[in-house]
């Protein structure tokens, strides 16, 4: 059984986690400046940003917000009271579920990208940056399956205190990016072979799950045919995923609002608020989800055998983060 974690616990992997989200937003401060110098400001980048948008959108809705939120307080509670056996049916039936519904969607959008891209961006509807959009759409769609997945074993592996992986996994995203644009910008390639660099990204995501597949079963985990016993904890899941879904999915919701509107403004709009919302991504990365990825197993387990003294802790992290 895994034991809560001390204070002193707390914020070293904090500064962790921490530390590799902020190497992650840098990363993706030096990939921004080369993906401006790749695709310039015009129809190219926001086409590039439309297509990247949609699975990044869905990613944070489907996957690291509400599909953690959820799994990892149940996953604790099984882990704790009926071993690792029954943890490992409750992923697999996890997994079955939310990685099929991501397939589907997956697949909708690459048979239907024009549908797709026009319901996010109307104002493409008669535009060159939709047919743009569409091969790049193509190929970047099932990167939400591999996040997807990843975040699912991340939140078994945060489960017992194991943050390293998960919070490191962006940076590996990142160098898969960067390296992709360098080696566009290298080769002279064109606007027209943006493609490459979307390879370049599904390339990256599957070394996310594939990390993180790795680091699960070196820590004994598996997969199990699930159970009855592993449907009545997989329906705690539900319960807890959908408030969550449309409590943390408000901030991707309002940037697709804001893209609906920008698809009828000016050319390079789309990627003027890409931009600027990575910057504001930089505190809230560090300073918010750091934190709060170290402290939800280790409020689930409070949760479980202390529950008053929750409001302790919740102050001590409202002073920390002040």
């Amino acid at each position: 059984m895994t034991k809560s974690l001390s204070r002193k616990s707390i914020f070293n992997k904090t500064f962790q986690v921490g530390g590799n989200t902020l190497l992650s937003r840098i990363l993706g401060l030096v990939r921004e400046r080369l993906l401006m110098r790749f695709l310039g400001w015009e129809a190219a980048s926001d086409a590039f940003s439309a297509a990247f948008l949609i699975p990044n959108s869905l990613r944070k809705m489907f996957a690291e917000g509400a599909l953690t939120a959820a799994f990892v307080p149940t996953f604790v509670s099984v882990f704790r009271n009926d071993g690792k056996q029954e943890a490992n049916r409750l992923t697999t039936l996890s997994a079955i579920f939310f990685e099929g519904i991501v397939l589907v969607l997956c697949v909708f959008a690459m048979w239907k990208p024009h549908a797709v891209l026009t319901l996010f961006y109307p104002g493409y509807a008669h535009d060159t940056r939709l047919e743009l959009a569409v091969p790049s759409l193509r190929i970047l769609m099932p990167f939400i399956f591999f996040i997807s997945s990843s975040s699912l074993l991340a939140g078994a592996l945060q489960s017992v205190h194991h943050f390293f992986v998960p919070s490191f996994a962006s940076v590996v995203l990142n160098i898969f990016f960067i390296g992709g644009l360098f080696g566009c910008l290298w080769m002279g390639y064109s606007h027209d072979q943006v493609g490459y660099l979307c390879w370049a990204i599904m390339a990256g995501g599957a070394a996310q799950f594939f990390m993180h597949i790795f680091m699960y079963r070196k820590l004994g985990f598996g997969f199990s045919w699930p159970t009855k016993q592993s449907y009545k904890a997989f329906y705690h899941v539900l319960k807890k995923f959908l408030p969550c879904f449309f409590s943390m999915s408000v901030m991707e919701i309002n940037l697709i609002v804001d893209n609906m509107f920008a698809s009828y403004q000016h050319v390079g709009t789309v990627t003027l608020i890409k931009y600027t919302f990575r910057l504001m991504g930089i505190p809230a990365g560090v300073f918010s989800t750091a934190f709060s990825t170290i402290l939800l197993p280790h409020f689930s387990r409070v949760a479980m055998y202390a529950p008053r003294r929750l409001g302790f802790y919740l102050l001590e992290a409202a002073k920390f983060i002040f």
